[in-house]
């Protein structure tokens, strides 16, 4: 009798399909069983993945006898492709120039190839970087395109007994599990040129925001060895990252000459920064910080090289953040879903870029469960081996979307009473988790994932008042029942 495969699934030992069907094999972990394969002989990898093939793909659902299927693993220089023929085996490789023309050439040359009736199915790991000219050019050409989740493709790739990375052998791979439709194939997504663009802007939005975040921790850090008072929590000053302290940074490189400067000097940065009265007091104790200051003169000319340095690029990021917040605002307004959203509470111009470029589109073609689980506000999580005691996000969960959806329920509790009702109810039910007001906000991410669904499918508009009342009708009718 062949080996018996146990998946430990809800609590419950179940059997399913043997992984090694030969005799007097032992039972196998589910987690364990691409290391098995990945380890095994040769001559055992046939007899394994065909055992196994029910765990990784539907059953009964192949791709349209009417449709071709060919794979694309794009590079910098070079695209490597690979066509199936109509039983979903090897047909044809070949290879394609990282050009727009050479890659219509050879898409035409395909779609001439094909039988009349059949439809040229094009599959990409990704429609951004790499895969941005085939994609565009597929769509261009009417070939139907589908993207193929890397996470999904590497788990194939192990399935399969291909433990190294292969263009030629990934194109194959991408294809058949399009053509056998598994898990972690999806149709791509139709995004219109504003979309793209907004998506492009709020990117780098967010790039310029982390690249700040790390230009001011190593700013800290180099405080912490120049003048560690300044960081003390009892430290009246000007904090790292502000307005004050780079206006100091900028007038004394490295606090050199500030031990000698005049309060009114001081004070005129100060009050351009709002101290007010304080400027006078605050001003002695930064004087007093940088005669406290006792280093070697070489190592003190580095640190005024290091600190101008990180004073310009902290500029830089805050000035480019500045012009791109300015073109975010002027798409969103002009966008009739943008102009929908931002009136929600919590919904700032960034976030409702966000909102608009990269959820909309997936809105558009699919149902309300679906979109929430791709934003990444569902209570699923996968786990698998090693990882059985963490939880991580399903496949395919786009963190902008979460993080925006985030961000604005933690900014909608400050100005809305109904979000900051249905938060304080969902912390009181959270007692006991580890994380009760994280939870909290992605439940209430989720409640609010409905009213954006609803807003971007249907000519509904959004109206607080209308909030109001029917969440005071259901207060009522919850104290009448309970009466």
């Amino acid at each position: 009798m062949g080996g018996v495969l146990y998946k430990k699934r809800a609590r419950v030992w179940l059997s399913v399909p043997a992984l090694v069907a030969l005799r007097g094999s032992p039972p196998v972990l589910a987690s364990h069983a691409r290391r098995l394969i990945r380890t095994s002989p040769k001559w055992l990898i046939e007899a394994r993945r065909h055992a196994a093939w029910s765990l990784y793909r539907r059953e009964g659902r192949r791709v349209s006898e009417n449709q071709r299927v060919v794979g694309f693993d794009c590079g910098e220089d070079e695209h490597s492709a690979v066509l199936l023929d109509a039983a979903g085996e090897f047909e044809e490789r070949f290879s394609v120039a990282n050009e727009r023309g050479k890659i219509q050439e050879h898409l035409a040359e395909l779609l001439l190839a094909v039988r009349p009736g059949e439809r040229l199915v094009v599959v990409v790991e990704s429609k951004r970087s790499h895969g941005r000219v085939v994609s565009d050019v597929a769509v261009e050409l009417g070939c139907d395109l589908r993207q193929v989740n890397t996470v999904a493709l590497n788990h194939f790739r192990d399935l399969e007994g291909q433990p190294r990375k292969n263009d030629e052998w990934d194109a194959y791979l991408a294809a058949r599990m399009v053509f056998l439709r598994m898990g972690g194939c999806r149709k791509a997504t139709e995004v219109t040129e504003e979309e793209r663009a907004l998506s492009r802007l709020t990117r780098t939005h967010r790039r310029l925001v982390d690249e700040r975040r790390k230009h001011l921790a190593r700013l800290r850090a180099v405080l912490l060895e120049l003048a560690p008072e300044m960081l003390h929590s009892s430290w009246e000053g000007p904090q790292p990252g502000r307005k004050a302290m780079l206006y100091l940074l900028e007038r004394w490189p490295g606090f050199e000459g500030l031990e000698r400067a005049q309060l009114r000097s001081i004070e005129k940065i100060l009050l351009r920064c709002r101290y007010g009265s304080r400027a006078t007091r605050v001003a002695k104790l930064i004087r007093e910080m940088a005669r406290g200051i006792s280093i070697a003169d070489e190592e003190r000319q580095a640190f005024t090289l290091e600190l101008d340095l990180l004073v310009r690029q902290i500029r830089f990021c805050d000035e480019s953040k500045d012009r791109l917040r300015t073109e975010i605002v002027q798409r969103v307004e002009h966008h009739p879903i943008g102009q929908k959203l931002l009136g929600m509470d919590g919904n700032g111009p960034v976030i409702t870029g966000v909102l608009v470029s990269e959820l909309l589109p997936v809105a558009r073609v699919s149902s309300e469960p679906k979109s929430a689980t791709y934003a990444g506000v569902t209570p699923l999580s996968r786990k698998s081996g090693k990882s059985l005691d963490s939880d991580k996000l399903t496949q395919g969960v786009n963190q902008r979307v979460l993080n925006a959806l985030y961000t604005s329920s933690v900014v909608a509790i400050k100005h809305s009473a109904i979000d900051r009702a249905y938060y304080q109810k969902k912390l009181r039910g959270y007692i006991g988790h580890p994380k009760p007001h994280v939870a909290a906000f992605i439940a209430l991410s989720r409640q609010r994932h409905k009213l954006v669904y609803k807003l971007m499918t249907t000519d509904a508009q959004y109206d607080k008042e209308v909030l109001m009342a029917a969440h005071l009708a259901r207060l009522e009718q919850k104290q009448m029942a309970a009466a």
